[in-house]
């Protein structure tokens, strides 16, 4: 249904309204905020209409109306106006992404950590997938008498350390053992590494095996599951927001974003949403966010991809919100294509 341009305005009105106070509201607060040209008692007629076709809802201890999600989905495909950051705000991103971080949980936790204090919101990062990452160059170095380090660069830019048991080891040793796990592991993508070194370790009869074994297991442990890929910011902002000023609810939004997949799922069911994409209260489809929304977008990393987006109330401003994970992918789709 679309709406003559009255009715919008009305309702543009009632959203941002709404989405600034967190209050139901009435059509005086309309008719003398708003240069709608209209009486109050017409903006009221119109609001009545509105919630007859399911654009506002009408909460039972108040006159005063709020935005339903028919209502929310209207204003942000429709009314929505385009916003920015703010220039302070612009060179807290920048330098964020001028800064050469090379661990890969640091940097994406420094992301969501930059994303949530920017929307005010609670922000979350659903990283590149593992599988399809590649070892771009293996090295090992001398670190102590009895120890090498062990340094993997991947083809999207980041690096994993570690160190490695190797007695007595001079740089021709390291130097010859680095050529064989370069020779065998590079251009190997992550779901196939460790398949890979354990044939190395089979074909390998010297002292080397030691080390193969070594490498063997550390690639393990940084081969990231789904869970390893979801990074979650703080939710202290959402505590300062009336919708969830019951901690036990909000405790419950938490756990279920942490621990059930639900962003996981919701991300990857759906491939033809608009970029950012916007999901409003009950269209999340699970029980648990469905009071809530979110705002996402995709962005590249090498031969796979990452997620970055927003969770916070239905009454977000989703116009910022739009803004803030816009500059964000693009700022984490040219980080990764750099190789930083």
């Amino acid at each position: 249904m679309t709406l003559d341009d009255r009715k919008a305005r009305v309702l543009r009105a009632v959203v941002e309204e709404h989405i600034e106070t967190g209050l139901p509201v009435g059509s005086r607060v309309i008719a003398k905020r708003y240069r709608l040209g209209v009486s109050s008692a017409t903006i009221r007629n119109e609001m009545a209409d509105l919630e007859d076709t399911g654009y506002l809802d009408k909460p039972h201890t108040s006159s005063g109306r709020v935005p339903s999600d028919r209502g929310y989905r209207f204003y942000v495909d429709e009314l929505m106006p385009k916003k920015g950051l703010t220039a302070e705000e612009s060179r807290a991103v920048e330098s964020l992404f001028r800064t050469r971080i090379r661990d890969v949980v640091s940097f994406l936790r420094e992301t969501v950590r930059l994303v949530s204090e920017t929307s005010n919101y609670l922000g979350f990062v659903f990283g590149p997938e593992g599988e399809a990452v590649t070892f771009r160059s293996i090295h090992l170095l001398p670190a102590s008498s009895d120890k090498a380090l062990l340094v993997l660069v991947t083809d999207i830019g980041f690096v994993e350390t570690c160190l490695i048991e190797m007695s007595d080891a001079s740089k021709d040793e390291l130097q010859s053992m680095s050529e064989i796990l370069s020779r065998n592991l590079t251009g190997v993508t992550m779901d196939q590494v460790a398949d890979r070194a354990y044939s190395l370790l089979r074909e390998e009869t010297s002292r080397y095996a030691m080390v193969v074994e070594q490498v063997v297991e550390f690639l393990r442990s940084v081969t990231m599951s789904d869970g390893d890929r979801l990074y979650v910011g703080s939710p202290v902002n959402l505590l300062n927001l009336p919708e969830f000023r019951d901690v036990d609810r909000l405790k419950g939004v938490i756990s279920a974003i942490e621990t059930n997949g639900i962003i996981q799922t919701l991300l990857t069911k759906s491939t033809d949403e608009a970029d950012p994409a916007i999901r409003i209260g009950a269209e999340n489809e699970v029980e648990a966010i469905k009071d809530i929304s979110m705002v996402y977008g995709t962005f590249s990393a090498g031969r796979t991809e990452g997620k970055i987006g927003i969770l916070g109330p239905k009454r977000m401003d989703y116009g910022r919100a739009v803004a803030i994970v816009s500059m964000f992918e693009e700022k984490l789709s040219g980080f990764f294509s750099r190789g930083d």
